[in-house]
């Protein structure tokens, strides 16, 4: 699972982990984000018209039949297990897949019965997670895009936090995850490796979505 990460990269961080993929981006920098949560807009890359640009959308896929917007808050993650046949991820599946934005998430473990935060992250400064994004008619008098992370069954350390993760992906699949089949992308999906994290203790503070800034990921004892 993955109800809150962070995103403090740069375009120029992005570019130099996404090349040769090239990605059309905004002239300013992204605001440095450290407590995204459902229902806000966060900085994802879709592939249409087989280019790649960067767009803000927002966290909670409301399927193109969807009328009522509080689907988006059963929607922030999609299983990799069923995505391509669930009905509402299986169209984008198909044809808008994409990647988010991060540099780290958070999990919840409880200790004496009290739930506390970890900020985890990966040694490099930033991921990319498989996601897909869906635009929405019904919900609002203009198109809505939102998009879901997809997730999948924990592996090494990070295991012992939380039984699911999200999909990361590594640079040399980026540009097949967006423009290919998604035959292509089930494949990339079911061979994609693990990327390495680190992962420490941070205030409980991160619980509540309206906390920001660079205080939340820090360690404590």
């Amino acid at each position: 699972m993955c109800g809150r990460y962070t995103n403090h990269a740069t375009w120029a961080q992005v570019h130099a982990f996404t090349a040769p993929l090239t990605v059309a981006v905004p002239d300013a920098d992204p605001e440095p984000a450290f407590n995204i949560a459902p229902s806000q807009p966060a900085w994802v890359i879709v592939g249409e018209d087989g280019q790649a640009r960067a767009a803000r959308l927002r966290w909670g896929l409301l399927p193109g039949w969807a009328k009522d917007p509080k689907i988006g808050y059963s929607t922030f993650n999609a299983r990799i297990e069923t995505a391509d046949t669930k009905p509402a991820f299986r169209a984008a599946w198909k044809h808008r897949r994409c990647l988010v934005v991060a540099t780290g998430y958070y999990e919840w473990t409880e200790e004496d019965g009290v739930k506390q935060p970890w900020w985890i992250h990966p040694d490099g400064g930033l991921m990319l997670f498989a996601g897909l994004w869906e635009r929405n008619t019904h919900i609002a008098a203009e198109p809505v895009d939102s998009f879901t992370v997809l997730t999948c069954p924990a592996e090494g350390p990070v295991a012992k936090l939380h039984a699911r993760m999200p999909l990361s992906l590594t640079r040399n699949v980026l540009r097949d995850w967006l423009l290919d089949s998604a035959a292509h992308a089930g494949a990339i999906a079911a061979a994609a490796p693990a990327v390495p994290v680190r992962f420490h203790r941070v205030r409980r503070e991160v619980g509540n979505p309206r906390s920001q800034g660079p205080g939340l990921v820090e360690r404590i004892d």
